[in-house]
């Protein structure tokens, strides 16, 4: 687990932060988005409603209850390798123009002016773009038996935000939020009555996390010696064991539209990493509805309200909370399977689909993230693609 998290690391910090920066405890993100911890493809592309729906080992991240919904006629779900990478727009036009930018030299062989000049040229050109990368990992396992499920993973993500800003001279800044959090996360269901499904998660991760303004002067400064700069300089640690509870009531299973209820406690009294940072609490609510459609696998359609009880202090925005979307699973005959998705979430469309070719899984899911304190002030579009080699 350690070296594959030091990979996903790496991946993530070199896309942004080999370029320049990182991050300190001392100050607070400019960004507003909520905090999380894993993000399903599958979810995302429903406009992140799943907390009624499950029916994945990802589900753990939502709902523990869900784990009742994993089909019992596909047997296991064994995902060996479920690597996650996404990004917002100019992510890779920055970073080729932050390494064209550092490798600049004048007529004389002299560098650290001109790249000063010219770092502080491309933190102008970006000025007040937010800038998103991520990479995961989340290898699971997970089965149902009717009445009793279960689900377990590996999971090792890494992840970036950055916003260039103009300081208070002429001298640019990058601001950059980032994260690397590894761990094992394990759950169950069990099937109270016929209709009522309970689940119980428990995780242990361990988190290493840095927020800091960084200047150009030091971004030229530390080119060479980034990594160790951030490791003994910046970075802080903290580890963590954490807990989620969760319902899921099929209030009218022989309505012709299969009605359910889902409730979420996740981060029980909050997932707290110490200098690393905490993820609060939250109380989340969603119901879901799956007709029977005679031409295709299964048709979901769910909304979900998430953070009732407004832990999250950024805002008390309900709009960025609500979200709703659907999945129609076109077929699932081996050795394919095809599904389409749409939703909304925190107030902007999202798109997704699933391909599966014998045991190889392509899921792409296109979503916006609200930044902002209310939905449709600042948003951040985002493409999320998933490849899974599993069954």
């Amino acid at each position: 687990m350690t070296v594959r998290m030091n990979i996903v690391y790496m991946l993530v910090l070199s896309a942004l932060l080999s370029l320049g920066p990182a991050f300190a405890v001392a100050q607070e993100p400019t960004s507003l988005e909520y905090p999380y911890l894993y993000k399903s493809t599958r979810a995302m592309g429903m406009g992140g409603a799943y907390t009624a729906v499950g029916g994945r080992v990802d589900t753990l991240f939502y709902n523990p209850a869900g784990l009742s919904n994993i089909p019992q006629d596909k047997g296991w779900e064994v995902n060996l390798l479920n690597i996650s990478a996404e990004e917002s727009k100019n992510v890779q036009s920055f970073a080729d123009d932050m390494r064209d930018a550092l490798n600049s030299t004048n007529d004389n062989g002299s560098s650290s002016v001109d790249q000063l000049q010219a770092v502080n040229k491309v933190l102008d050109n970006y000025r007040g773009q937010e800038l998103h990368a991520r990479v995961a990992d989340f290898t699971s396992i997970g089965k149902n038996y009717d009445r009793f499920a279960f689900g377990v993973g590996a999971l090792a993500s890494g992840q970036v935000d950055a916003i260039p800003h103009q300081g208070m001279g002429s001298d640019g800044l990058l601001e950059v939020d980032a994260n690397a959090t590894y761990g094992g996360i394990g759950g169950f269901s069990y099937g109270m009555t016929q209709n009522l499904t309970a689940g119980l998660t428990i995780k242990a991760l361990h988190r290493e996390s840095l927020i800091h303004d960084f200047t150009a002067e030091e971004l030229v400064d530390n080119q060479n010696n980034l990594s160790d700069y951030i490791k003994h300089s910046l970075m802080r640690t903290g580890d963590a064991i954490g807990f989620d509870a969760g319902l899921i009531w099929k209030f009218a299973p022989q309505s012709s539209i299969k009605p359910s209820f889902g409730l979420s406690v996740l981060n029980i009294g909050g997932l707290d990493f110490g200098a690393a940072g905490t993820i609060p609490q939250t109380v989340n609510i969603g119901v879901a509805i799956n007709p029977t459609i005679s031409e295709f696998r299964s048709l979901t359609v769910a909304m979900d309200y998430v953070d009732v009880l407004n832990n999250f202090t950024q805002d008390k925005d309900m709009a960025k909370r609500l979200r709703y979307g659907a999945e129609l699973q076109l077929f699932d005959v081996w050795p394919a399977e095809m599904a389409l998705r749409a939703g909304m979430y925190e107030g902007y469309p999202t798109l997704g689909v699933d391909l599966r070719l014998l045991i190889f899984m392509f899921s792409y899911s296109m979503y916006t993230e609200e930044i902002g304190a209310y939905a449709g002030q600042d948003k951040n579009k985002r493409q999320l693609l998933t490849v899974d080699i599993g069954w």
